[in-house]
């Protein structure tokens, strides 16, 4: 008898944090689109004449919030991201010699939002984690041939065939800021800069050769949300 009536005021106080945290619930759902910038981590694994760089590319999605409080949300996106890098040949009579890496993801962020400012116009802080696949690589570039007299260069545009050694499911910590503005009770708009960066290889390592190969992508994008 006791311990119900110790229970009840505890199952009292959840309902009416529950009610609190309901009554302010706000669903939102939208598009997104913009440019992203990925770099790779690599290390040279006996590979003295490549060097490697940042490449541009895009996110597009959708996006969807729900807000618990006026401060507090959680944010999902799913976009379709072009991750790329590019690889340089750093020899002087290589120097044409290049690669440019297009991989392709289809990428699940899920973010804790926390939000500050008015009522319409608000600054946001995000803080989550990401899943994400490798739909597919294209790569770019110029390759060489040699004779016992020549050098011989040619340009390639190719679609890469995935090996054992890819490994096509991603994961990482994404974290970044954002603005919004409510223009009226329905529709708003964001504009967000978030920072993704894996904490998986998408190279298999074998037994004899570690060769893991990470990526990490600045986002800038601007969204559209209908607001419920």
């Amino acid at each position: 008898m006791k311990q119900t009536m110790t229970l009840k005021p505890l199952c009292i106080a959840i309902l009416l944090c529950i009610t609190a945290l309901t009554a302010s619930a706000q669903w939102s759902v939208g598009v997104k689109g913009g440019w992203d910038y990925t770099t790779i981590m690599r290390s040279n694994a006996g590979r003295i004449d490549e060097s490697y760089s940042g490449f541009s590319g895009f996110d597009a999605g959708v996006q969807a919030r729900y807000g618990f409080t006026d401060w507090f949300a959680l944010r999902a996106d799913l976009s379709f991201m072009r991750r790329s890098h590019r690889m340089e040949r750093n020899l002087d009579y290589l120097d044409p010699v290049f690669t440019n890496h297009h991989n392709y993801y289809l990428m699940l962020p899920v973010l804790a939002d926390f939000s500050f400012g008015g009522e319409n116009l608000r600054g946001h802080a995000y803080a989550g984690g990401y899943l994400g696949y490798w739909l597919k690589e294209r790569r770019v570039g110029k390759t060489y041939w040699m004779t016992d007299y020549c050098i011989y260069f040619d340009n390639f545009d190719e679609i890469r065939v995935f090996t054992s050694e890819d490994a096509r499911f991603c994961a990482g910590l994404v974290g970044g800021l954002g603005l919004s503005y409510k223009l009226d009770d329905h529709w708003g708009i964001n504009l967000d800069a978030l920072y993704y960066y894996d904490l998986t290889s998408h190279h298999r390592s074998s037994e004899h050769l570690r060769d893991p190969r990470y990526l990490s992508t600045l986002s800038i994008t601007f969204g559209a949300s209908y607001i419920f």
